[in-house]
């Protein structure tokens, strides 16, 4: 796999409404549960549906700062990719804006820029691998750690031999899970005990991940009123803090 600098593709798709990095975020409320359904047969008897899906259970990225490392040389797909040079290409053939999905301030760029190797000093986050689309192939996840504490989450995924972004955001995130074709954005909210908990899904038509949904999670211990609403404005936004079975 080449690890030239050249820009990788972008997916090209419609990304939700976002006024700036700093918004108020409109939360949904409930969960939606998933049940195996059935059919009947003579009016009575019960035939299966068939086989329900398998739920998979969250895995957090980053834990304890650590993320899957550096490929070996046996590596293929977009594992064989050098997750450095993948998202510099990138940033450089980007706007340099302060807002938006491809926002990243002027000190990361230029600390981006130096970098020549993962570690000490370089804002990008160790890759992350995890098969976001369902085709049985990994696709990496990057963070870049920004200078106001928030971090620039992107995904790649393998297209014609080639990383192409399919995910490009920016949020305060305290946690970050992979679930299935979902990735889980946690981040904490003005009111204390409850978090904000972003999803957002693989969309096979549009070859990208898609927001899917938000709503507030009371924690453990937390307080009985959900954080108020106004001045809220519709739109995604991602980020939270752990998950409600762990907070």
């Amino acid at each position: 796999m080449p690890t030239s600098h050249s820009e990788p593709p972008r997916a090209q798709h419609p990304r939700p409404a976002r006024p700036s990095r700093r918004r108020a975020l409109l939360a949904t409320a409930g969960a939606a549960v998933l049940l195996p359904l059935t059919g009947c047969a003579g009016g009575s008897e019960p035939v299966s549906a068939g086989r329900a899906p398998t739920v998979a259970a969250p895995r957090t990225l980053w834990a304890a700062g650590q993320g899957a490392g550096r490929p070996g040389p046996a590596a293929d797909g977009i594992r064989a990719a050098d997750p450095l040079a993948t998202v510099k290409a990138d940033v450089a053939a980007g706007p340099a804006v302060p807002d938006g999905p491809e926002a990243l301030d002027g000190t990361t760029r230029d600390k981006l820029a130096r970098c020549t190797a993962l570690g000490p000093g370089c804002p990008v986050r160790p890759p992350e691998y995890h098969d976001l689309t369902g085709d049985g192939r990994d696709e990496l996840i990057i963070g870049i750690d920004m200078e106001d504490g928030s971090t620039s989450l992107r995904a790649y995924t393998l297209r014609g031999g080639k990383p192409v972004r399919v995910l490009a955001y920016p949020a305060a995130v305290q946690s970050v899970q992979v679930a299935g074709r979902d990735l889980i954005l946690w981040e904490d909210t003005a009111t204390p005990d409850y978090r904000q908990r972003t999803v957002y899904s693989w969309d096979a038509a549009q070859k990208t991940m898609e927001f899917q949904s938000q709503e507030y999670r009371r924690v453990r211990g937390g307080s009985a009123s959900p954080p108020a609403k106004s001045g809220a404005a519709p739109g995604a936004a991602p980020e939270g803090t752990a998950p409600r079975d762990t907070a």
